[in-house]
């Protein structure tokens, strides 16, 4: 298993203490140059974890004054880069699990196979979650996995409920990135009914394509997500 890259594991450390409450929103964090005297590591290091905690919006920086941690309630989840939901969700005010529906190895109908990149009835395991934030559905997740890239997926449970981490820890794969699509669309009966929502309830479906280390396709995923748990976005400008 591949060991987390050093700024990584500051910036877990730090939302950790964020989400306990050990640090405490407006609380002001200790400088730069005493993280890395903490954590012993180049300030460049911590200002990796740094830049990660502002596009997270966990912490604001403040020029003359240093980095503060923000007030984190708007409930979302945030799309500034590949993770899975739970991460997604990290510092948006609410606590995530998923419900298993459905887990099987089966052959792949045409449209699957296309954006997998393989051929018709080709096996690969399709699973299907509801996503809950504070116990409430969220959203409604396809997944489909080529059999190769996880021969056991559908044989153990996923680690921590997470199918990306999963794949990572336990199938050594190297997520690199994801295309996605977003449109408007209304619930069917069957998701509605998963969701706990009336048939033609507003969602936006998303399609995501993931691909691993040597642009092999290894995810191809369909989610609903309800209205009330919209995807964040912070846009940078040039």
């Amino acid at each position: 298993m591949a060991r987390a890259p050093r700024y990584q594991v500051i910036y877990d450390d730090l939302v950790l203490q964020i989400r306990s409450g050990t640090l405490a929103p407006a609380a002001r964090l200790p400088s730069e140059t005493d993280l890395a005297r903490q954590y012993g590591v180049s300030r460049m290091t911590v200002r990796q974890a740094l830049d990660l905690l502002d596009s997270d919006r966990f912490v604001v920086r403040r020029q003359g004054s240093g980095t503060f941690v923000s007030g984190h309630g708007e409930r979302g989840r945030r799309l500034n880069r590949l993770r899975s939901f739970a991460e997604e969700i990290e510092g948006t005010g609410g606590e995530p699990s998923t419900r298993l529906i459905h887990c099987a190895t089966t052959p792949t109908p045409a449209d699957v196979a296309e954006a997998l990149g393989g051929g018709h009835d080709e096996p690969a395991h399709r699973l299907t979650r509801v996503r809950l934030v504070d116990g409430s559905p969220a959203a409604l997740q396809d997944a489909w996995i080529p059999y190769a890239v996880a021969p056991s997926l559908c044989r153990e449970p996923l680690l921590d409920g997470s199918l990306y981490r999963t794949l990572t820890e336990r199938f050594g794969v190297e997520l690199r990135y994801a295309d996605q699509s977003m449109a408007a669309t209304l619930l069917t009966a069957e998701q509605a009914e998963l969701l706990g929502a009336e048939p033609g309830t507003p969602a936006l479906e998303v399609h995501r394509t993931t691909y691993g280390s040597r642009g092999e396709t290894v995810e191809f995923t369909t989610s609903w997500t309800l209205p009330g748990f919209p995807f964040l976005l912070r846009i940078d400008a040039e």
